[in-house]
């Protein structure tokens, strides 16, 4: 059944406003189409003229033309078919003896149709051949029938009907367009908006997946450098260790003897340094004999003393004794004025004196 109203109502033609109307008179062709057939029947049980049933036949012909016009979107030529043959059929029916003048007021018949199947415009065209036809047959009506009272009332009152028929038909179909027109408008901001907002997702899918791009770009290229800063840290720190054991340097000059020139200022860093590479070298090397080179030293003040003294005293517990060579004679006074103990430190006036010391010689 929906197939079936398918393709009954079905028009060939992009326009709404066409659809719309072709739709509506398709179904009013077939409607025609069938109620004519079906009168025909009646008609000759009734006992009509063959007149009246060619008639009906004229009908059901014009109806299935303009059907199969409206399917294939001829809408005008088809909806002025079905109204031509309405107006055949009611001004060939004014004449008749079986009608009275209210057949007038069926001339409102085609504008309705027109108001329905055609443009606006149209309803005034279809509205003047529906009065100078029905004029034209009212004319040749006998005297005597036409200046009757109830023929002369229809005569001048289905005019003003039509009139107001056409009227109302002409605002409505106005109105439906003007409808159809804002709808269509709506519906082509709607796709154009529709299509903007594509647009605009996909120029932003775009712009994420350039800027994802970007920064995993950017990510990678950091990660570099982290990786090179972490290798320049190593590195760094591998030079600073280097750096650091040339600066506090634990020499081991014999089996049993550890030497350690110490250059420049002896701060609590270095001090810490110092002590930390001697007790690790006096436990590897065993070393029994540790020999503290200050020639070096520029300044040794109560500082200086002291950690000399912190080293001595590890080494000590170690299992080593410490000898503190190369004391000038500018340094030796300045411990002497800070009042500094050193007794129990082993002590020569040179590396070479402390070496012989060490080793059980006599200094030359």
């Amino acid at each position: 059944m929906d197939r079936l109203g398918e393709w009954i109502t079905s028009v060939r033609v992009p326009d709404e406003d066409v659809q719309r109307r072709g739709k509506i008179l398709n179904i009013l062709a077939l409607g025609l189409l069938v109620l004519s057939l079906a009168y025909v029947p009646i008609s000759l049980i009734t006992g009509y003229a063959l007149l009246r049933i060619g008639q009906l036949l004229t009908v059901a012909l014009v109806a299935a033309v303009a059907f199969w016009l409206g399917r294939r979107g001829r809408i005008t030529l088809s909806a002025y078919l079905l109204i031509g043959v309405l107006i055949y059929v009611v001004a060939s029916s004014i004449p008749g003896r079986f009608f009275s003048a209210n057949i007038l007021f069926f001339t409102i018949l085609p504008v309705l149709f027109a108001g329905v199947l055609l443009a606006p415009i149209h309803i005034w065209n279809v509205l003047i051949i529906t009065v100078v036809v029905s004029v034209f047959r009212v004319s040749q009506l006998p005297p005597g029938i036409r200046y009757s009272m109830s023929w002369n009332t229809a005569f001048y009152n289905a005019p003003l009907l039509l009139a107001a028929v056409a009227l109302v038909s002409f605002v409505s179909a106005r109105a439906t367009i003007q409808t159809l027109r804002h709808l269509a408008a709506t519906r082509a901001e709607a796709e154009a908006a529709s299509q903007a907002l594509a647009a605009s997702n996909a120029a932003l899918e775009t712009r994420v997946e350039e800027r994802t791009v970007a920064l995993r770009r950017a990510l990678e290229e950091q990660q570099d450098i982290a990786a090179q800063l972490q290798a320049s840290l190593s590195a760094q720190q591998e030079l600073n260790r280097v750096i650091a054991s040339l600066s506090v340097p634990v020499i081991p000059i014999s089996a049993g003897t550890l030497v350690a020139p110490i250059v420049g200022n002896l701060d609590t860093e270095r001090t810490r340094l110092l002590l930390a590479t001697l007790l690790e070298q006096v436990e590897a090397t065993r070393a029994r004999t540790v020999v503290l080179d200050i020639t070096g030293v520029a300044v040794v003040d109560t500082q200086v003393a002291a950690a000399l003294l912190r080293v001595a005293s590890a080494a000590r517990l170690m299992g080593a004794e410490t000898v503190i060579v190369g004391i000038r004679p500018e340094v030796a006074q300045t411990l002497v004025h800070l009042g500094m103990d050193l007794s129990a430190l082993r002590t020569a006036a040179t590396l070479q004196d402390g070496l012989q010391a060490i080793n059980g010689r006599p200094g030359q």
